[in-house]
């Protein structure tokens, strides 16, 4: 654990509190005490990147962004970070992606740099990125059909519950296995039991994660990443030091290397200090 250089962090479930909004100082702490000692620390999110970037201008974190689960990432918060890597759906993967969401009559977004486009299922929800004034929006299949053929970078079903998908729906297995088996090649996961998430085939976590590492002249020996969820699970392999919060699915609790606290109990700063400590021995 002394040889760690590089700290991914996931938000919701790892970094940010239960109400996916909350970024408690113990954690800010403990990023800025990482990156005074010469770690670089990388918020790892399916959020988009403009999102992340909001939280790193609030919070005056000195972390890189992988975005979108791996469609972007950058060595910094927007407008000043530098794009590091960007990907997109080829336009067919995205039309036969949508074809099978909108047959689960669930909220769907397409996302491309700055813009959302959504199909409303019934409930008029409003994205929360479009409510903050983040990024624009438009609306109906016609704009999402349009974006796919721009270049979508992510497309973010989403069933009961709230905007991000955190009640569990029984339409989310079938569709996922629906995917799975249509579009075998592309990134199909999940952040929260009402959601699916599906990217380009080079997208991933795991694979930001890696061309980070290298950006920085590192391999994944040097890498640690926190994580809670199936969509963390690329990154987790990827890096030589894998740690799952004390609310991590069993899945992802399975496979860690080590363990720390939930993230309402700031596990990210209780690991960061391990890491820390470590070094100092």
């Amino acid at each position: 654990m002394k040889d760690v250089r590089l700290i991914a962090l996931d938000m919701d479930g790892t970094l940010l509190m239960s109400d996916h909004w909350t970024l408690p100082q113990r954690n800010i702490e403990a990023i800025r005490r990482a990156d005074a000692a010469g770690i670089h620390v990388c918020i790892a999110t399916g959020r988009m990147l403009e999102d992340a970037s909001d939280f790193i201008h609030r919070f005056e974190l000195p972390c890189a962004i992988i975005a979108a689960n791996g469609a972007r990432a950058s060595d910094g918060a927007l407008p000043g970070g530098k794009i590091l890597f960007r990907c997109s759906f080829a336009p067919e993967d995205a039309h036969k992606a949508i074809d099978l969401l909108m047959a689960s009559g669930m909220m769907i977004n397409g996302f491309e740099d700055g813009l959302v486009s959504t199909v409303q299922d019934g409930t008029r929800r409003v994205y929360h990125l479009v409510a903050r004034g983040l990024i624009d929006a438009r609306y109906g299949e016609a704009a999402l059909r349009a974006a796919a053929d721009r270049g979508l970078m992510k497309l973010f079903a989403v069933g009961l519950g709230s905007d991000i998908g955190d009640t569990p729906d029984a339409r989310i297995a079938p569709l996922r296995e629906s995917l799975r088996r249509a579009l075998p090649h592309l990134q199909i996961t999940s952040s929260a039991s009402g959601n699916i998430e599906i990217m380009p085939a080079e997208a991933g976590k795991g694979a930001a994660l890696e061309r980070l590492a290298a950006h920085f002249g590192l391999t994944r020996e040097a890498v640690m990443a926190m994580g809670d969820a199936q969509n963390d699970l690329s990154m987790l392999q990827y890096a030589a030091h894998s740690v799952a919060m004390g609310n991590a699915t069993p899945e992802v609790r399975a496979f860690c290397r080590y363990e720390t606290l939930s993230n309402d109990e700031c596990g990210v700063a209780a690991m960061i200090d391990r890491v820390l400590a470590a070094k100092g021995d």
